[in-house]
């Protein structure tokens, strides 16, 4: 399809979306080690009783779920 648009300032093929640094697979992966990682350094620090190290990995890894769900959602699509 020929690019006939007058106002546009490139010649370029428009693309959908940014260009993505990371592909979705590679986020996938580092999201899900990180949580099994926060999730045994969350059960670590509670039972030695380190309550503050023990809520900011329990903060990760609610936060690795919460970003498997939005990846598994946008792929959807």
């Amino acid at each position: 399809m020929p690019d006939n648009d007058p106002y546009r300032l490139t010649r370029a093929p428009a693309r959908e979306g940014g260009p993505r640094s990371v592909s979705p697979q590679a986020g996938r992966t580092v999201l899900w080690l990180l949580l099994v990682l926060s999730a045994a350094a969350n059960t670590v620090t509670s039972m030695a009783g380190f309550t503050v190290v023990s809520l900011a990995c329990g903060l990760v890894t609610v936060a690795c779920v919460i970003g498997l769900v939005v990846l598994r959602l946008r792929g959807r699509r």
